[in-house]
């Protein structure tokens, strides 16, 4: 996800992911895909741009360059695993107190076109599972459909799990 000098942290990525989307959902046809069946995941701070990119379609990141940006970027699907940056209390950086006791970042609209989405984190992370909870309770409240699997004791990329971890049984 990069950063462009002068431009907000999370921006520049942000206008890539919207023309992305646009692009794939303009070449559909040649490329042979439903363009209402359009998805993207992302991890960490791709986690992070996938909820951006999820919950925010209907929210210009950018000045239409061409015709291409009448082109619309809503999404059909997310899968943001282990997002990081979703909380107030983490914003730059692992989350404090474990994300208890903070609100989700502004970054995410939940417009009219936010789609399902299926979350993957592990409860052990210190980008901490209660963003990913946060996005899941807010989904319901709006009636979207989403997936929430929380794993025990998984770090950040599940990395350096013991052989008994709970995420290395799943699936067996």
């Amino acid at each position: 996800t990069p950063r462009r000098p002068g431009v907000e942290k999370h921006r520049a990525a942000w206008q890539d992911v919207q023309r992305t989307i646009r692009i794939v959902r303009s070449k559909a046809d040649e490329w042979g895909i439903n363009p209402e069946k359009i998805g993207v995941m992302g991890f960490s701070a791709g986690g992070h741009l996938t909820l951006m990119a999820a919950t925010t379609s209907q929210t210009p990141a950018y000045e239409p360059i061409d015709d291409l940006d009448k082109t619309p970027c809503h999404l059909n699907f997310a899968v943001p695993i282990y997002p990081a940056y979703a909380l107030s209390d983490g914003v730059d950086g692992e989350n404090k107190n474990r994300g208890n006791d903070a609100t989700l970042v502004a970054d995410f609209a939940f417009d009219a076109k936010t789609p399902p989405m299926c979350f993957i984190h592990g409860d052990g992370d210190g980008y901490s599972p209660a963003g990913s909870v946060a996005v899941y309770l807010q989904l319901r409240k709006m009636n979207i459909p989403a997936e929430l699997h929380i794993f025990a004791l998984a770090d950040h990329a599940f990395r350096n799990q013991p052989q008994d971890a709970p995420i290395r049984k799943y699936p067996s």
